[in-house]
């Protein structure tokens, strides 16, 4: 599903070069979740960004379901960007929209009619166990239920690949077990995901495989 070759990224700055990714190759499977590991600086969240091109690598390519992201004009990259939903650490929902509202919101332009939103909305509510809380602003919930509203937007456009960044850093350690529980049942259904964390307990709950970064390179992978 996911192929990553020899892939680099640098970010210039005034004083000095900051080499993130240093020629990371990997091969992630259909239905694989991948767990991404290391301390605090080790390329962890480039290396994501550069799955999805939110950051475009220095050098190197990334195939995605057999598509060469680094080759795709801007409009195929937004189409091939449909089959992936991002889960950032900070949720980045809307806070003057509901939680159903925010949910809706990448089907404005989908061509679905307002019933067949609502009735996608109100399954994915099902599944991140919101349903009682569709009118509910942000400001009424707890950090763990922001981020099933995030998880359940990323879902709403059907993706083949989930990328979590840090998906449980902003959270007590009583909520990672709610959004441990969605995961689960998202890697029942075969979907694939890539796990950015530092906690380790959640990436060897969680993932099938594991990547340790260290300075921008992969030092070590296996099972958890």
């Amino acid at each position: 599903m996911i192929e990553v070759r020899h892939v680099s990224k640098t970010f210039e700055t005034k004083k000095l070069n900051v080499h993130a990714v240093k020629d990371v190759s990997l091969h992630i499977a259909s239905g694989e979740i991948y767990g991404v590991i290391g301390f605090s600086g080790a390329g962890k969240s480039t290396l994501i960004r550069c799955i999805n091109l939110l950051e475009r690598p220095t050098s190197g390519e990334i195939l995605v379901d057999g598509s060469n992201m680094c080759k795709l004009n801007d409009k195929e990259l937004r189409s091939v960007r449909k089959k992936i939903g991002m889960i950032f650490q900070h949720f980045n929902l809307m806070r003057s929209r509901t939680v159903f509202q925010n949910i809706a919101f990448p089907l404005k332009d989908s061509g679905l009619s307002k019933q067949e939103i609502a009735a996608k909305v109100t399954d994915l509510l099902k599944l991140v166990d919101l349903a009682e809380k569709k009118d509910a602003y942000l400001s009424e919930l707890s950090g763990g239920q922001k981020q099933r509203v995030a998880i359940a937007r990323a879902l709403c456009m059907d993706p083949e690949v989930l990328l979590f960044d840090e998906p449980t850093s902003a959270l007590d350690p009583e909520m990672v077990g709610g959004i441990l529980d969605v995961m689960k049942q998202l890697a029942a259904e075969g979907l694939t995901m890539i796990v950015v964390t530092h906690e380790m307990a959640f990436a060897k709950e969680v993932s099938s495989r594991v990547i340790f970064m260290d300075q921008g390179v992969i030092a070590e992978e296996g099972t958890p």
